[in-house]
C-alpha cells in the first residue's frame, strides 16, 4: 500500500468536508448546493483512498455506489453506505448546475453526516 498517496487522498477529502461544515456554520444564507457538492467530493476521495490502499486502480467516476462496489470483494462495507452513496452521488454532478436539484437544509445536514460516516469508516480501515 502506498500510505503517502492514501493519506494525500484523505487530506483532500478532509479539506472538502471541513469546508462543507465551516460554510454551513458561517455563511448566511448558506450555499446548500455547494455544501452538498463538497460532501460528495469528500466521500468520493475517502472511498478512492481506500481503493488505493488495496492497490487497486481507481476508476474515474463520481458514482459512489460504483466505487463502493469495487471494494465489495476486498472489505466489509456497512449496509447503510450504499444508500448514502446513492444520495451523495447526485450531489457530485447534478448539483453543479442551476435548478437541477433543489436542496434544503435538512438534506444538507444529512449529507454532512453521511460524509462523516464514510470518513470514519475509511480512517478506521487504514488504521487496521
Amino acid at each position: 500500500m502506498d500510505r503517502e498517496l492514501v493519506h494525500e487522498w484523505f487530506r483532500f477529502a478532509n479539506m472538502d468536508l471541513d469546508l462543507a461544515k465551516h460554510t454551513l456554520e458561517t455563511m448566511y444564507p448558506p450555499p446548500l448546493e455547494i455544501i452538498c457538492y463538497h460532501c460528495q467530493q469528500a466521500a468520493e476521495k475517502f472511498i478512492k483512498g481506500i481503493i488505493i490502499s488495496f492497490d487497486v486502480e481507481v476508476e474515474k467516476t463520481h458514482d459512489l455506489s460504483k466505487l463502493l462496489n469495487t471494494l465489495v470483494p476486498l472489505t466489509d462495507i456497512p449496509e447503510t453506505f450504499m444508500e448514502s452513496a446513492e444520495r451523495l452521488t447526485m450531489f457530485g454532478v447534478r448539483i453543479r448546475y442551476p435548478n437541477e436539484l433543489p436542496v434544503d437544509e435538512a438534506q444538507t445536514k444529512l449529507a454532512i453526516v453521511q460524509a462523516e460516516k464514510i470518513k470514519n469508516w475509511a480512517e478506521s480501515l487504514i488504521k487496521e
